[in-house]
């Protein structure tokens, strides 16, 4: 993936105050600060911004992570958690970085190379 979570121009936007239902797949850097139910899928980057939600299973490359996601998160590059996300369910990836101040009631799975590959 090019860039860095905060390099990459947003590509897509859910503002405060909206929420959506459904399933999404995109390309580029999508920011989430409503309400979102429903399974996401891309092969760059999801921005969930401190005022967002995620209740919905996630498949991405990165992960920044401000607001709450309720589900399995799996990121093949990286997932960085900021004080104020709160995560609930599993995270999957190579590469976790957690601030001071986030929330976390979770199965942690944390493995280079490939983590979604059976052992």
């Amino acid at each position: 993936m090019a860039g860095t979570p905060q390099t990459l121009p947003v590509t897509g936007w859910l503002g405060a105050g909206s929420t959506w239902r459904g399933d999404l797949s995109y390309k580029g850097r999508v920011r989430i600060d409503g309400a979102m139910y429903g399974n996401i899928q891309s092969e760059e980057l999801l921005d969930l911004g401190a005022t967002g939600r995620v209740e919905g299973d996630v498949w991405v490359a990165q992960a920044l992570i401000g607001g709450t996601l309720v589900g399995q998160l799996v990121a093949t590059e990286r997932v960085t958690l900021l004080e104020t996300a709160v995560v609930r369910g599993e995270i999957v990836t190579p590469w976790l970085d957690v601030r001071m101040g986030a929330k976390i009631e979770a199965r942690i799975v944390v493995a280079r190379g490939d983590p979604t590959a059976p052992e």
